[in-house]
């Protein structure tokens, strides 16, 4: 059984896997699977998933590779941690707010590109496939989870840094080494806040060299 990683930024990766991989809804959705199956606490046994879905797995951890060598994406992180740290949060929280607020922003940065949210949707609308890949004990969550995808979206709010901050909260919350107190969110949402332009200018140039990366060095 695979458990997911603790990146998150699911809509960049549907956006590497179109570039790379193409148009396909179910590939999309399997460059989706780890982040979305983190967010809804699930375990799937990968190779019970089909083989498109299996597809967008691998692209999503081969991006997950490109990504977290990116200089866009380290330079951007280490100085929300920095900032973090100098605002007197503990380094363990530092860190995960400067490495998973980058990535929720960046998810952010992609909310007005059709592309992005048009092929999440799209990807979503087969979520059932993934079903018989899951623990039976895991199967509520993930339909929880995609009711909420499709009905709450709070996803589309990942361009509020208010919202983001909370969401890191609650990510956050249950891990000692990364938590920080509840009276901190605003401290985070700030911090965001300020990083929030620098992301943006950043966003599609990292997009662009994971992708190109990807595609330098094409899956076995």
């Amino acid at each position: 059984m695979h458990r997911a990683g603790p990146t998150v930024n699911f809509l960049a990766h549907v956006v590497v896997a179109q570039r790379v991989e193409g148009d396909s809804p179910a590939v999309a959705l399997g460059a989706a699977l780890p982040d979305l199956a983190t967010i809804a606490g699930c375990r799937f046994d990968h190779d019970r998933l089909t083989a498109d879905l299996r597809r967008g797995v691998a692209c999503h951890h081969r991006a997950d590779s490109g990504f977290h060598a990116d200089r866009g994406f380290l330079t951007g992180a280490a100085a929300i941690r920095s900032a973090a740290v100098a605002h007197g949060l503990a380094p363990g929280p530092s860190r995960a707010v400067g490495h998973v607020g980058w990535e929720l922003l960046l998810d952010g940065t992609l909310l007005d590109q059709p592309p992005a949210v048009d092929g999440f949707l799209a990807a979503m609308a087969g979520a059932a496939d993934v079903a018989p890949a899951l623990a039976p004990t895991d199967r509520d969550r993930w339909s929880a989870l995609v009711d909420s995808v499709e009905t709450d979206q709070w996803w589309r709010h990942y361009d509020d840094p208010a919202f983001v901050a909370d969401r890191l909260y609650g990510m956050v919350r249950r891990r000692p080494r990364l938590a920080f107190d509840a009276g901190d969110v605003p401290l985070v949402a700030g911090l965001l806040a300020a990083a929030q332009p620098a992301v943006a200018g950043a966003a599609d140039a990292t997009i662009d060299a994971v992708t190109a990366r990807l595609r330098r060095a094409p899956a076995a």
